[in-house]
């Protein structure tokens, strides 16, 4: 077993924490004992290969089988966390289901029969949190570096700077995935290299122009594939390593092309390649050595934190965030994607940062009533600076198409799960109620469905108190007695239009919060 410590002293109750990353090769848990974000001690780590990427990564569908594999490995996990008192199982999955047509029968059916409730991640969070694990693990606070991870289904690179993401990549090269699509022989015949080496390359051109003039200290590798390599290339096993690991270029290109000659029988007895790691390291190889090929990178510090950690550290970063006072999210840096998107896609920027502001003064007044959480506030603020982006589209039904814009962007900092919940809280600023015949807000949880009604509810009446786009209402405040919701709106201006737009945008308010509003 494993085991790497942080310490650093923090305010926080010490508990423990399970994490499962569903990959495309094989499903993986950590149970760490955690003192603060960067104070953490890796007490287990097990795995089950279920291949979840085999066939799905081409037809974009998981199987019958491949689920119940999943179930099977996720409920003996779960019976692992159990039986270590764990307090929190967080659950993520990666490349083929992010890719599945039935990815959401997929996460419903593992909730459905093992309670564990499972995040979709986007490529660019799969990488960001990849890279916070790293720049942990390195304690690379003030330092600049480039990570590979090679998966099942594709490849992350995260360039972190002084400890938080500075440009983000995620590329459909994986080691199962370019197996599959490539090596049809035993041993790989050269034209089906030469393939592989033309992906390769062609995926790396747009990260090479992006980071074109970029430098970085050193350069680090994540996941199954560089560290059997690494381990590979030093000839040591991981319980007994006395020395430094690292990967040459030199020594990789020579490596790849002795496992390329020989035969998949023949790879499964090199030392520390298991067979099933055998059947995709040829891929897996070239596809680091291309990586470093491209990027000029000679050497790479393997890294024995991965995916998983960067789920437990962005968790127990979140814990500590409930326990901070109220601060404007518009000033969080996981909120930078948003900003962005809204520019490129043209909004009003002082008006969907009123709305924004008054979301959150909405959000403060309702928490201590509601029991609302902080990460809630969070997923607000992006809707509510993202709700009218549906007007680069088309006045008409503007919220229907900010729900689209906002589900097919990249929005770092936030899983699938949460950027659908985004996307849903944003459309209902305006039109309907929730129906339904709503096929985006029916596909959510019923938990999920609430966090929208709430949310959204909340995002409407902002929205109402900048009817006039003239920033009338500086402040408010809430009094409840019994049914009813007393609103004192506080400006040096007249709201008789806020005031008209609360009554007529109160509905979701009302029925979210099963209260009668009143706006004085």
């Amino acid at each position: 077993m494993l085991q790497y410590e942080f310490r650093k002293s923090q305010q926080m109750k010490t508990q423990k924490l399970a994490a499962i990353d569903i990959g495309s090769n094989s499903l993986k848990l950590v149970i760490v004992e955690a003192a603060a974000a960067d104070s953490f001690t890796v007490l287990l780590q097990d795995r089950e290969r279920v291949r979840l990427g085999h066939e799905t990564l081409k037809n974009h569908f998981l199987s019958a089988e491949a689920i119940n594999l999943s179930v099977d490995a996720i409920a003996k996990f779960r019976s692992i966390a159990e039986s270590r008192e764990v307090d929190s199982i967080i659950a993520v999955a990666t490349a083929s289901v992010r890719e599945a047509k039935n990815a959401n029968e997929f996460v419903q059916e593992i909730e459905r029969r093992t309670g564990v409730h499972i995040d979709v991640l986007s490529s660019v969070e799969e990488a960001r949190l990849i890279g916070v694990a790293v720049a942990q693990f390195f304690d690379a606070k003030k330092e600049t570096l480039l990570n590979i991870d090679i998966g099942g289904g594709s490849t992350e690179l995260s360039l972190m700077k002084n400890g938080e993401p500075h440009k983000l990549f995620s590329m459909k090269l994986g080691a199962v995935g370019l197996t599959e699509k490539f090596i049809f022989s035993n041993p790989p015949k050269v034209k089906e290299l030469e393939n592989l080496r033309a992906e390769i390359a062609f995926a790396l051109i747009r990260p090479l122009k992006k980071t074109k003039n970029t430098t970085w200290q050193f350069s680090t590798g994540t996941s199954g594939t560089i560290l059997n390599i690494a381990l590979l290339l030093n000839f040591q096993t991981a319980e007994n390593s006395t020395t430094k690991l690292e990967i040459q270029f030199k020594k990789l290109a020579a490596l790849n092309k002795m496992m390329a000659r020989i035969s998949l029988e023949e790879r499964t007895k090199l030392p520390v390649i298991s067979p099933q790691r055998a059947e995709v390291i040829v891929a897996g190889g070239q596809i680091l050595e291309g990586v470093m090929r491209a990027f000029k990178i000679q050497t790479i510090q393997p890294c024995y934190y991965a995916l998983r950690e960067g789920v437990i550290i962005d968790y127990l970063r979140e814990i500590e965030s409930e326990s901070l006072p109220p601060v404007p999210d518009v000033e969080d840096k996981k909120l930078r994607d948003v900003f962005a998107i809204g520019r490129r896609y043209g909004y009003e920027e002082s008006h969907a940062l009123q709305v924004a502001d008054l979301a959150e003064k909405i959000f403060d007044a309702l928490a201590p009533i509601y029991k609302l959480s902080r990460h809630g506030r969070t997923l607000l603020s992006a809707a509510a600076l993202l709700h009218d982006v549906g007007y680069h589209i088309s006045h008409e039904s503007h919220h229907k198409h900010s729900l689209y814009l906002i589900k097919h962007s990249e929005m770092t900092g936030f899983s699938e799960s949460e950027k659908t919940i985004i996307a849903n809280i944003a459309r209902y600023h305006r039109g309907s109620l929730p129906k339904e015949k709503h096929l985006d807000f029916m596909l959510l949880s019923e938990r999920d469905r609430q966090t929208v009604a709430r949310l959204g509810a909340i995002l409407r009446l902002a929205e109402a108190l900048d009817r006039g786009h003239e920033n009338h209402v500086q402040d408010m405040k809430f009094k409840r007695e019994k049914q009813n919701l007393f609103l004192k709106l506080i400006s040096n201006q007249d709201c008789t239009i806020e005031r008209q737009a609360i009554q007529l945008k109160k509905d979701l308010f009302e029925m979210a919060f099963d209260c009668n509003l009143i706006a004085a």
